[in-house]
């Protein structure tokens, strides 16, 4: 005896299977991650023929995306993310915070950055902030611009590691020309004045006082002076532009 579809139940039965092959088949692209391989410190991946190389350490992902790529570091999977914000062929990032920029292109680095936002953390906290500084206040921007010339143009002293400071924050800055990127240094203050001895322009060795408070990276080991008008806007206080 032979069985024959019908005209109906077979345009059904097709439907359905072609329901199930686009459902697999998206499922399939949705997992498939980029296999990304390491060499000397560096990422590359070959299905964008894109190489990446670490940023420094103090910029960190404002907010980590989905998963992208997975790469073996001795022996152990490990996985980069996008980064929300950013082109995943310009910036990934690890687990653990780390970024990570296309070789080819050159990124751009706090000195030159417009910052839109510059927010006064605890240790440990990237969301929560004590005090939130923009440009759009006459007083913030001022403040704003000086600490990062300060960064930027401060002669480095050294880390005064025989002295535990008073007061400990982590400035975060943030621009719309890298919008999904932190740039993030430490905020201290002391309770007596720092002092170091640096080489004037006469190629002499003087004893400097740098006064109580300091910008400092931990990562690159680079301390700078700065001014007391952040912790002034934390106790309260009006500052005059």
């Amino acid at each position: 005896m032979q069985f024959h579809s019908t005209p109906r139940v077979a345009r059904r039965t097709l439907a359905v299977i072609v329901l199930l092959i686009g459902t697999l088949l998206l499922s399939s692209c949705g997992k498939a991650l980029h296999k990304i391989t390491s060499d000397s410190g560096e990422y590359f991946d070959k299905w964008t023929d894109t190489t990446y190389i670490a940023l420094p350490a103090s910029y960190e992902p404002i907010s980590r995306g989905d998963e992208y790529g997975k790469v073996s570091l001795a022996g152990v999977k490990n996985i980069l993310y996008r980064i929300d914000g950013l082109a995943p062929t310009e910036y990934l990032c690890t687990e653990y915070g780390s970024v990570y920029h296309n070789k080819n292109i050159q990124p751009l680095l706090f000195d030159d950055w417009k910052i839109s936002t510059l927010k006064v953390c605890t240790d440990a906290a990237t969301t929560v902030s004590h005090l939130k500084l923009t440009p759009e206040d006459e007083a913030h921007a001022s403040v704003i611009a000086a600490t990062q010339a300060a960064w930027r143009d401060g002669v480095s002293v050294r880390y005064p590691s025989h002295l535990t400071p008073d007061e400990n924050y982590t400035l975060r800055f943030e621009s719309e020309d890298v919008p999904g990127l932190y740039f993030a240094v430490k905020l201290l203050a002391y309770d007596e004045d720092v002092y170091d001895v640096i080489v004037n322009e006469a190629g002499e060795e003087v004893e400097v006082n740098f006064g109580r408070y300091f910008l400092y990276d931990r990562y690159s080991r680079r301390c700078v002076a700065t001014d007391d008008r952040i912790f002034r806007l934390l106790a309260g206080e009006e500052i005059t532009p």
